[in-house]
């Protein structure tokens, strides 16, 4: 009941789904469905993909609206087990090529859902969100990621630096961070090595210091016209493109 109250939502160790698109992913997802709460009017469009075994609530919108604390426009929502965080062996290649996207403190939850959705667009292995970034797993980042949080390894840590340490020293991964200033390399001539950490930092300060000091490499965007720095999920689709390109990967798959 309730959802506005979020975080006992989270601690319950539960997320909610909202909206067509992603309520059908999390239901064809092997995630456990909690419960699936829809609308008389959504009921048609749902129907076809409502797994037996789930409890299934329909009501009138505006009873719905009551229950969860909200206008409840999108008509269906799901709530589900959280999955449990993976270990890095589990979803990592142990050699070879590797993209792993990383969110030190991105707060917005729409900057979270489109990094997410940028991530599995260009085929990263997965993500990590560090400690103060947004719930990958909020209804919001849901939406915008349209649902590629389901399928996507993403590791929630409190201490991203440590995290980044890890894979440097024990997986061989480079860790570049995107930077606006200080001793920089630019993205045009940098070469990406094949294992590689993307960190995006936060909207408002960037990268922290903490997460500098393990930075292999400090990378900027060339721009034109006194423009000095780009929202976070542009810079994001820029760079993950660029590391593409250099791996020849969307060549070789005939995509131009």
């Amino acid at each position: 009941r309730n959802l506005k109250t979020r975080n006992s939502v989270r601690d319950a160790r539960l997320f909610v789904a909202e909206g067509v698109t992603v309520v059908e992913r999390v239901l064809r997802s092997s995630l456990q469905v909690h419960s699936v709460l829809v609308s008389d009017r959504k009921f048609a469009t749902c129907e076809p993909f409502l797994p037996p075994g789930v409890c299934v609530l329909r009501m009138r919108s505006e009873l719905a609206d009551e229950l969860v604390g909200f206008s409840f426009h999108c008509g269906v929502m799901a709530c589900a087990v959280r999955p449990e965080n993976p270990d890095f062996e589990k979803w990592i290649p142990a050699k070879g090529r590797s993209l792993i996207v990383a969110a030190d403190r991105v707060v917005d939850p729409e900057n979270a859902g489109a990094l997410i959705r940028i991530a599995a667009a260009f085929g990263a292995d997965g993500l990590i969100f560090g400690k103060g970034s947004a719930d990958p797993f909020s209804r919001r980042v849901l939406r915008v990621s349209m649902g590629n949080v389901l399928f996507l390894p993403i590791v929630e840590t409190h201490d991203l630096p440590a995290s980044l340490a890890e894979l440097h020293r024990d997986r061989s991964f480079e860790i570049c961070g995107t930077v606006l200033e200080g001793n920089t390399i630019s993205l045009d001539t940098y070469r990406f090595s094949e294992r590689t950490v993307l960190v995006f930092g936060n909207e408002y300060d960037g990268v922290s210091d903490e997460v500098q000091r393990i930075l292999s490499q400090r990378l900027t965007i060339p721009m034109l016209n006194g423009t000095d720095s780009l929202n976070v999920a542009v810079s994001a689709g820029i760079f993950c493109h660029q590391y593409r390109v250099q791996m020849k990967e969307f060549h070789d798959a005939g995509h131009h």
